[in-house]
C-alpha cells in the first residue's frame, strides 16, 4: 500500500532524480503524470491519466501525448506497465534497477510492488543457463489482496 498519496514522497523525488541523472528532462507534464501515478494504489489507464492530468495542468492533453509520456517514464524505470490491464503504476523502487514484481488484485484493482533479490538472482541464473538476455523484467501476479480476501 502506498502511503505517499499526493505525490510528495521520497520515492517520487528519487524517480525524478533518476531521470535527471540519465540526462533526461523532466517536463511539467512528465512530472504531473508521475505525480498522478503516485497519488493512487490503483493502476491507471492512459485515458484516466489524460483526464486527471488535463485537470491538474488546466489544459487538454491528448491521449498520444500521455502515451509518449508513459513510454518515457517506463523507459527510465520510474513507471511500470501492467500489461494484463493495459494500465500503469509508479515504480515503488525507482532508485534500483530491478525486476518489477507486481501483485494485482482482481477484485479491487489495487497493485503492490515488491523487490525480491533472491528471485531476481534465480531468474538471472536461468537466463544465463539458457544464454538468454533479459531486456524487460516485469512479473505480474493476479489474485486477491488481503482486504478483498478477508
Amino acid at each position: 500500500m502506498r502511503t505517499d498519496a499526493g505525490g510528495s514522497s521520497p520515492n517520487l523525488a528519487a524517480a525524478i532524480a533518476k531521470c535527471r541523472l540519465s540526462g533526461a528532462q523532466i517536463t511539467p507534464l512528465r512530472e504531473a503524470v508521475l505525480k498522478a501515478l503516485w497519488s493512487t494504489e490503483q493502476p491507471l489507464g492512459a485515458y484516466e491519466l489524460r483526464d486527471q492530468v488535463s485537470q491538474d495542468v488546466e489544459r487538454e492533453i491528448s491521449a498520444p501525448t500521455i502515451y509518449r509520456t508513459l513510454d518515457f517514464l517506463c523507459a527510465h524505470g520510474v513507471a511500470v506497465r501492467i500489461e494484463s490491464r493495459n494500465a500503469y503504476v509508479a515504480c515503488k523502487h525507482p532508485h534500483d534497477d530491478h525486476a518489477c514484481i507486481l501483485f494485482v488484485c482482481n477484485e479491487c484493482g489495487a497493485s503492490s510492488e515488491v523487490e525480491n533479490k533472491k528471485l531476481e538472482r534465480l531468474l538471472a541464473a536461468d537466463a544465463k543457463a539458457l544464454g538468454f538476455s533479459i531486456d524487460h523484467r516485469v512479473l505480474e501476479l493476479s489474485g486477491s489482496c488481503a482486504a478483498c480476501a478477508g
